[in-house]
């Protein structure tokens, strides 16, 4: 039963993307797959593998992946409602943001879904380079109003800067356990991520990272 929902959602995400390719709406929430923590290489081999990659392609990456990916990045591990990657004093002021070719969303930890904020193609405002050419890309945000007083902007953002190198570094112990490319970046279009995005002044782009299989 288990092996048969996988494979519904799976083909549900399929099915939307051929839909948005046809001109037709993107899906407003994506239901993520249950992480499996079991499956993939083990933390030595996936350290000895990580590299920062070149050659992506728009090739489709499986949904069970990108569930494995968003909890992996900054997903609930813990019932108190702590997460896989830390920040400092527990704040959890990084936010995640996942951009496809049919559309821009929002990773709720909470809930483990995707949520549409942007239809379209938006992937190049994320990076320089190859951020449009590849399946996925994701933005880290830090939101200063959690971080209290001493970090907000053009003050003492450090603290949010060291915390993304976490989430980074998850992404990419992900894909090298995945046999997925991934590349941090920078370059994002900054007007252009806050009007897609809709940010609050509070918030911030820390990092981009592209992720997808490569040539």
């Amino acid at each position: 039963m288990k092996r048969l929902t996988l494979t519904l959602a799976a083909l549900l995400l399929a099915l939307s993307c051929t839909m948005c390719a046809m001109g037709q709406k993107a899906p407003k929430v994506i239901r993520l797959n249950t992480p499996t923590y079991t499956e993939g290489m083990g933390l030595m081999e996936a350290l000895k593998n990580r590299k920062s990659s070149k050659g992506f392609t728009n090739k489709e990456i499986p949904l069970q992946d990108i569930s494995n990916l968003m909890w992996a990045a900054l997903g609930v591990n813990r019932p108190d409602g702590r997460r896989t990657a830390p920040t400092g004093s527990n704040r959890q002021e990084i936010e995640l943001y996942a951009f496809f070719e049919f559309g821009a969303y929002y990773y709720n930890y909470k809930n483990h879904t995707l949520e549409l904020l942007a239809e379209g193609d938006h992937r190049a405002i994320t990076g320089r380079g190859e951020a449009a050419n590849a399946y996925l890309d994701l933005l880290f945000i830090a939101d200063t109003d959690k971080t209290g007083p001493g970090h907000r902007p053009g003050d003492a953002n450090t603290v949010s800067y060291v915390n993304v190198g976490y989430v980074s570094q998850n992404v990419y112990l992900y894909c090298a356990s995945a046999g997925i490319g991934s590349r941090a970046r920078g370059g994002w279009n900054q007007q252009k991520v806050v009007e897609t995005l809709k940010l609050k002044d509070s918030m911030i782009v820390v990092l981009g990272q592209t992720v997808g299989y490569c040539e």
